[in-house]
């Protein structure tokens, strides 16, 4: 009997799994522009599986890597859309998260585009909470563009939350806004009171710790700074309203749709509270203005002198399948050089459309950069990103191959012209 019982207990284990081996895939010779670290001229980025893991001058390449010669390539990181709606989801109700479609057309174009990371806001066409103004605390989500899998697609949910009310809503409504984020900053003091009483010792028996629920809980969640608020604010009065609740609750904020932000960019500043900046928007200054007003397309390099952080946006932050080339996220680089026109610096253009893009969104520690650890969202141009005439040659998202010009259906055709 022990015999077959030992007999069977070796039938029945699992056999041990083969460790999986890592897939390397190597960028060798390109211009890297980390955008955090410099530029490192005819550099090597070494990929092993979904993460950046090597970056150098000469780097050693193991046994089996994939190398891909990027030589007179611009190899930067994916570019982050601050703000995106149509992109990657089908109209439902709920989360972002069970709306995904990672066979979207969308999908496809954006990384054509170069872009690899959105911010998807939950008014994003079609029905229930993709339809219509969101209602009060309603969270966005990141997602990446990650075509063909829903592996990986999903970066942050909820990643922000609309208070939209607050400078387009009725009195009624701000008055509630503003009553939760009371009771918000009452709940969070509760619960600091809590931690601290239990690290001295002096709960009571069986005390527990107080849970916040509802809608006052997604607030507890801003004024800790998990979430940042979303705040339509495009003219002066409504960014003066805006910064009023900032600074008085002190959350992370991210002031949208600004037009006259140049006019007070010192205000902003002092509020700590970033800019989302579409800088090809054009509305004329009414006559007679008693003060400045109206659009600048200065608007970036005034910011950027008053220390404000700030990501660029093309007037419709979508990517289309008609209508005129160039003012959707197809081409987001165009609004840095707009931005530029303008009298912003290179650099910071480029930061506005990766890293700091990346921190309005949270998600800093992922994408935005070229640094070893980070997420293998990595495109390579043919030119200078602010360059009309510069194209996406490939595109990589969590270390895959996902675009590639020369076999692109829409841009393959296409030869470089200069």
């Amino acid at each position: 009997m022990m015999i077959v019982a030992l007999l069977l207990s070796l039938l029945l284990q699992t056999p041990p799994k083969e460790e999986k081996k890592p897939v390397y895939t190597a960028l060798v010779g390109g211009d890297l522009e980390t955008v955090t670290q410099g530029v490192l001229k005819g550099g090597t980025l070494l990929i092993r599986d979904d993460k950046i893991w090597k970056i150098g001058p000469a780097v050693e390449l193991p046994e089996g890597a994939v190398r891909i010669d990027v030589s007179g390539k611009r190899v930067l990181p994916g570019f982050v859309a601050a703000s995106a709606r149509n992109l990657g989801v089908t109209p439902a109700a709920g989360k972002i998260a069970d709306a995904l479609d990672p066979f979207s057309e969308s999908i496809k174009l954006a990384l054509a585009g170069g872009i690899t990371s959105a911010y998807l806001e939950p008014s994003s066409g079609g029905g229930g909470v993709f339809g219509g103004a969101p209602p009060p605390a309603v969270p966005g989500a990141v997602i990446k563009m990650t075509y063909g899998t829903l592996e990986g697609m999903l970066l942050a949910e909820p990643a922000g939350v609309s208070l939209a009310a607050w400078t387009s809503g009725s009195p009624s409504e701000r008055y509630e806004l503003r009553e939760n984020l009371t009771r918000a900053r009452a709940a969070l003091e509760k619960e600091r009171d809590f931690e601290k009483r239990r690290a001295e010792n002096k709960l009571k028996p069986d005390e527990k710790a107080p849970r916040p629920t509802g809608i006052v809980e997604t607030y507890v969640r801003l004024l800790k700074g998990e979430l940042a608020a979303r705040i339509p604010a495009s003219h002066v009065d409504e960014l003066r309203r805006a910064l009023e609740l900032i600074n008085e609750f002190r959350f992370k904020a991210v002031l949208t749709d600004v037009l006259e932000a140049w006019t007070m960019p010192e205000e902003i500043g002092r509020a700590h509270a970033y800019c989302l900046v579409e800088v090809r928007a054009k509305e004329h200054a009414p006559r007679n203005s008693p003060r400045p007003a109206g659009s600048s397309i200065e608007q970036a390099a005034l910011l950027r002198k008053a220390g404000v952080k700030f990501a660029l946006l093309p007037p419709n932050a979508t990517v289309g399948t008609g209508g005129t080339a160039g003012r959707d996220l197809l081409t987001l680089p165009l609004d840095g050089a707009f931005a530029i026109r303008g009298g912003l610096d290179e650099h910071t253009a480029l930061e506005a459309i990766t890293i700091t893009a990346a921190e309005i969104c949270g998600v800093e520690s992922r994408v935005g950069s070229l640094e070893e650890g980070k997420d293998a969202d990595i495109v390579v141009l043919d030119g200078d990103p602010f360059d009309y005439r510069t194209f996406v040659d490939l595109t990589f998202v969590n270390g895959k191959l996902l675009y590639e010009k020369s076999k692109s259906p829409y841009f393959s055709h296409l030869k470089k012209t200069r």
